[in-house]
């Protein structure tokens, strides 16, 4: 895979943090642009307050993106895509068919209302109602473009990631716990290596790495980028083990994002230095 050499720039339009660029909006969520010979994807799209504001900020066009991939179906990388409709040309939309589940997050503190609603903030008729739209829901790996590629359901095989037992499914008789088999991630073929953007790796990062591994024979990975979930860890095994990988699989770059957390993110700087980078609101790179 990835014989040809393209240039591939990566541009990070919504993030907990806005970067040091003028006029970046911050906000709870997750969106990032992938350009490759005159492809446009857009993985996730934040909450829908930042994503108009940086694409604009930026100079990028959000009228021109060709497909659009929802990581999992989380309203902070979901509330975006309704600020996008209806949409000017065709335009796919690429998820697994679980992003339209009825998902809940439980937080046993607050008594007066300890479930609340996180999912999609519309209902998939909405895209169907789009001539534009292409809804494309799928389990499987799939080929976007020539040099990108979707995961589809990734499998749970590593014994150190585990769920956030804090994420519920609505059943008709209260909740059960989430699996996320919707969190679905990218495989980016660079001139620098195979990249991995993420938007949670609720599935577990080093799951999504050894599943990219499988379908693609690529031992090593150029880069991680994007939230990773270790801010949300059960223990610091995880972050051991997760971090013991990144450098078994040999990255370079390690740039997270999001849900990572300010504790993971440190110890990730700490071990990994000048191959470390928050992928702020603003940030960009090329390969």
């Amino acid at each position: 895979m990835g014989d040809k050499v393209v240039k591939t720039k990566i541009t990070i339009l919504c993030e907990n943090r806005a970067g040091l660029t003028k006029n970046i909006i911050g906000e709870h969520g997750f969106s990032a642009l992938v350009e490759q010979e005159g492809e446009k994807i857009l993985l996730d799209t934040g909450q829908g307050l930042g994503l108009k504001p940086n694409a604009k900020t930026l100079g990028i066009d959000l009228s021109q993106i060709d497909t659009i991939v929802l990581s999992h179906g989380h309203y902070d990388h979901t509330g975006g895509l309704s600020k996008l409709l209806p949409f000017s040309k065709k335009t796919r939309i690429i998820a697994h068919p679980d992003v339209f589940g009825p998902k809940y997050s439980h937080h046993k503190d607050n008594v007066n209302k300890p479930f609340n609603y996180i999912g999609l903030p519309f209902s998939e008729d909405v895209l169907k109602a789009d001539p534009n739209c292409e809804l494309i829901l799928g389990k499987t790996f799939q080929k976007i473009s020539d040099q990108v590629f979707f995961s589809g359901q990734v499998p749970r095989v590593t014994d150190f990631e585990i769920n956030d037992t804090r994420l519920k499914l609505k059943q008709q008789k209260g909740f059960s716990q989430d699996p996320l088999f919707d969190d679905t991630s990218l495989l980016i073929e660079t001139g620098k290596g195979p990249v991995i953007l993420t938007g949670c790796a609720h599935s577990g990062i080093v799951n999504i790495m050894k599943h990219f591994e499988k379908l693609t024979g690529h031992r090593q990975f150029h880069a991680v980028i994007g939230g990773t979930h270790l801010g949300f860890l059960n223990s610091k095994d995880q972050l051991e083990k997760t971090m013991d990988a990144f450098e078994e699989y040999g990255l370079d770059l390690i740039a997270v994002s999001h849900c990572t957390g300010n504790e993971a993110s440190a110890s990730c700087y700490n071990r990994f230095r000048e191959k470390f980078a928050f992928a702020n609101a603003g940030w960009s790179i090329e390969f």
